[in-house]
């Protein structure tokens, strides 16, 4: 009887300790593949959008606000762990959520997980695909004296430049960019 009282006193014990603990299941799920079209750095968030590429309707960009988790995990494309700041516009990105998104355009919800895709760099230059997107996105925005969401559609690697399509949604305007892998400079 004494082993049969130790054995209920410990698995009592045991199912207290587990039921007690404050760590609740994470409930993530996959969130949006595709650019990173601003960060700010101050209020630990990012704009992400989807392009052709990762967009699941044709024509139809998810864009998702990711305000960082306190407990996020931020990954390059080889598992190492990244600072938040690593992050810069044009990164290719893939994320995870453990909230639902607010409906809004764009969304907005917390960012649990987030991997950064290998930058590639023009074969004619230094250039990588990641400063060209910055330099189209840079000159999109100065086409037009209002804020707009901007949305990297799709990104082509010519012999002699970048070739960036960028979506407007606000103006419901496309442009196709050129940007020259030597001097940064966009047409």
């Amino acid at each position: 009887m004494n082993k049969y009282l130790k054995f209920i006193t410990l698995s009592t014990m045991v199912l207290l300790t587990v039921g007690c603990s404050e760590e609740k299941p994470k409930n993530e799920h996959k969130g949006l593949t595709g650019f990173v079209i601003e960060a700010n750095y101050e209020k630990r968030a990012l704009l992400v959008a989807e392009s052709d590429k990762t967009s699941a309707t044709e024509g139809k960009y998810g864009v998702e606000w990711y305000s960082l988790n306190d407990d996020a995990i931020l990954l390059d494309s080889k598992n190492s762990k990244i600072l938040f700041t690593d992050i810069e516009v044009g990164s290719e990105v893939e994320t995870w959520s453990t909230s639902p998104s607010l409906e809004s355009y764009p969304a907005k919800t917390d960012l649990s997980k987030l991997v950064v895709a290998d930058d590639v760099k023009h074969p004619n230059s230094d250039m990588s695909q990641k400063k060209a997107i910055q330099a189209a996105l840079n000159f999109a925005k100065n086409l037009s004296d209002k804020p707009a969401t901007l949305i990297v559609q799709k990104i082509e690697m010519k012999k002699t430049e970048w070739l960036i399509h960028i979506y407007n949604f606000d103006l419901g305007k496309s442009y196709e960019l050129r940007v020259n892998p030597e001097t940064a400079e966009v047409s």
